[in-house]
């Protein structure tokens, strides 16, 4: 099974008990990269730079055969409930699938198992930055 290395920055003054205002960067080959993005991030980019941010790399499983030595994209299935603010809690998130179809069955199980108001499956581009503007507070 391989591993991948999934960068997320975390707004420490907008997180609460029971949600964690998180943005994810992105999926990462290794975590080298994770980590010297994640000081790029701190150091360079809008809000991650100028508020009390932190961040973690979180080492997730790709599931299925992966008959090549470079993952091109990878598909994740999150859950999630809302709060009375609209923001996400009970979120369930799975392990990473090489392909949408895989991603789609794993989903339906995932559905009978939890209850959640939302789902979704989103797509990923290994070793491609998101959030790349930053962010700032209103």
């Amino acid at each position: 099974m391989s591993k991948i290395y999934n960068l997320v920055m975390i707004d420490v003054e907008c997180s609460y008990s029971e949600h964690i205002e998180a943005f994810n960067v992105g999926f990462f080959s290794d975590r080298d990269q994770a980590e010297s993005t994640a000081k790029k991030y701190l150091r360079d980019i809008n809000g991650f730079k100028d508020y009390n941010v932190t961040y973690q790399i979180l080492e997730k499983n790709i599931m299925g055969d992966n008959h090549s030595d470079h993952i091109l994209e990878i598909f994740i299935i999150y859950g999630w409930n809302e709060n009375e603010n609209m923001d996400e809690i009970d979120i369930i998130e799975s392990d990473c699938y090489l392909n949408e179809h895989d991603a789609e069955n794993w989903l339906k199980k995932l559905q009978l198992c939890h209850v959640r108001k939302e789902w979704c499956i989103d797509k990923y581009i290994i070793n491609e930055c998101y959030c790349k503007d930053g962010f700032v507070r209103v």
